[in-house]
């Protein structure tokens, strides 16, 4: 992301714009918010397209036509505006760099990572195809990889530059590189096109350099349509798939449903973890997006997240300039008392609401953190009349037996299996961020607990060996009446959980209950009994990445690695 200039637009439509992201050959692309807080992405179309009739014309037509496009792996247009001056689109904002970045900066990719990233593309071009729209320029800078997947951008849009771009003179559009030999020579493309471009990203992405080589836009159309792909690099499993992918004949190469299955077949059907360095460049766009986009958080989170802005206007003695410390000091600081006040009002508003919200705010229950059970209403007191007409009469009226209610909390934790994901992590008072479980797509930022399996006693989720393991149990009821989830943390690069000091002033203390938590990535900005913030940097079989001031663990037979925030 770079600063916004004295140039741009502060405002496009109702979307307000905050930095810049990028530009290409329609137009500029700015990190906006909603009226409603979300981030998205604005790109506003270049005046030279915008002052082009027929490219208005199209652009709307266009637009039309990929907004009934949907699927996991594509990017969903939300807003347009093909009569402004100039032209707009909006669309959801995905938190990640592109294919080409992550590429240029860290290298190829490994075998599983190309096949998962292979799964998902082929899922997303089919999701578009279905809807009668060809991407027309797919390519390692319209992917966009996120914590939960990559991201296919700007499908279909290409066309509209058909009677405006210098490269469509010929009607020619995309890319030099990964453009398909029917694309180059001018004839009519259909899915068969995109999948010339999906098998050309793949090679790019397994091997760091384009198939057909690199040069002047000539004789690069030459060799697509000409000369063989040089696929020396690319892994044998994926070899004969994207051989095959980049068939000069449209009818001799496979559908994106061949990609799907045999890509999703070499990744074992799970989620392959990204390089390291990729998964810390997202990260840290995650992080940079919630600091100009805040999203809605937990109560707990946004009382630190006002804490660490407290500390920004009203500086600790640590944090003053020039005392040349890069990470804070290992023992617990005392807050001025202007910050003070600020936290004791937020810490009161807590307890206000967690008393109001009806007995929601979790407990825990043995040793184990539990959601409060649900409290049983009072029965009224009687009124004088009805006491009076009671003592009065002859034959005592009986009191009706009570019709049993079910129990919400109860059913949210019997729907719960073994395997899925769940969006709920330890809070620093103990506590489990929900009061009842909520399943989540595994793959999504937020699945902080794997289910691992539902018993009906907890001490069965509880290890003997001592081993640290990220694993406890979220239970509900007692004795025979007890449901209870074992659970296992999820590890992600870029998230950020809370530790103590250990036994000596330079070392670093953390239990299975702290490796729960989840906290904003601020410095300083440990809560209660706690003294770090460390973010996770890997969670490796191998060494863990340098730079900053590293601890690590081992964790369930690997190397969990952090750094002090």
């Amino acid at each position: 992301m770079e600063p916004l200039e004295a140039g741009d637009p502060k405002k496009v439509g109702g979307y307000q714009l905050l930095a810049r992201l990028g530009a290409g050959g329609m137009g500029r692309v700015y990190l906006g918010r909603s009226k409603g807080g979300r981030p998205v992405a604005v790109k506003v179309i270049h005046p030279h397209l915008a002052a082009d009739s027929q490219f208005r014309r199209r652009f709307e037509a266009e637009v039309a036509a990929v907004r009934r496009v949907g699927g996991i792996h594509t990017v969903q247009v939300v807003d347009a505006r093909a009569d402004a001056d100039p032209p707009w689109l909006v669309t959801e904002y995905i938190a990640g760099p592109s294919l080409h970045e992550a590429v240029g900066e860290h290298g190829a990719f490994s075998a599983a990572a190309v096949a998962g990233l292979g799964a998902g593309l082929a899922e997303g071009l089919m999701a578009i195809h279905e809807r009668g729209v060809v991407h027309g320029d797919l390519k390692p800078g319209n992917v966009l990889l996120a914590q939960d997947g990559p991201r296919i951008i700007d499908f279909g849009i290409a066309r509209a530059l058909d009677a405006t771009s210098q490269t469509t003179r010929t009607s020619v559009v995309g890319t030099p590189g990964f453009m398909s030999p029917e694309q180059l020579r001018g004839r009519e493309v259909g899915p068969a096109s995109d999948v010339f471009c999906l098998a050309a990203v793949l090679a790019f992405a397994a091997t760091g350099r384009r198939p057909f080589g690199e040069g002047p836009i000539e004789a690069l159309g030459y060799r697509v349509v000409n000369e063989e792909p040089d696929l020396t690099g690319v892994p044998k499993p994926l070899l004969p798939l994207i051989a095959s992918g980049l068939e000069k004949d449209p009818e001799d190469r496979p559908g994106p449903d061949a990609f799907l299955e045999r890509c999703s077949a070499l990744a074992e059907g799970r989620d392959v973890p990204l390089p390291e360095p990729v998964s810390t460049m997202i990260a840290t766009q995650v992080a940079e997006t919630k600091v100009l986009v805040p999203l809605p958080e937990p109560v707990s989170t946004m009382i630190a997240t006002q804490v660490a802005e407290t500390k920004v206007l009203v500086p600790l003695p640590q944090d003053a300039p020039g005392n040349g410390r890069r990470f804070p000091p290992l023992g617990r600081m005392k807050l001025p008392v202007a910050a003070a006040a600020v936290v004791g009002v937020l810490l009161v508003a807590f307890a206000a609401w967690a008393i109001g919200d009806g007995g929601n705010a979790p407990t825990t229950s043995k040793t184990i953190a539990t959601p409060q059970q649900t409290p049983t209403s009072p029965t009224p007191a009687p009124q004088p009349s009805e006491t009076a007409s009671a003592t009065d009469s002859a034959t005592p009226t009986p009191t009706p037996t009570p019709t049993p209610t079910s129990d919400p909390t109860r059913k949210a934790f019997e729907k719960i299996s073994a395997g899925d994901c769940v969006d709920a992590y330890v809070r620093p008072s103990g506590n489990w961020s929900r009061g009842t479980p909520r399943t989540v797509g595994c793959g999504r930022s937020d699945a902080y607990l794997k289910v691992l399996k539902v018993v009906n006693d907890s001490l069965e989720c509880a290890r003997n060996d001592g081993d640290l393991d990220g694993e406890l149990s979220w239970s509900y009821g007692e004795d025979a009446n007890e449901i209870a989830l074992c659970v296992q943390r999820q590890f992600r690069t870029g998230d950020c959980f809370l530790a103590t000091k250990g036994t000596d002033e330079n070392s670093v203390s953390i239990s299975n209950r702290d490796l729960m938590t989840s906290w904003p990535c601020v410095a300083d900005s440990a809560p209660g009994e706690y003294d770090f913030v460390l973010r996770i940097t890997a969670f490796t079989n191998g060494a863990c990445p340098p730079g900053g001031s590293r601890v690590s663990w081992e964790v369930r037979a690997r190397t969990l690695c952090t750094r002090i925030v």
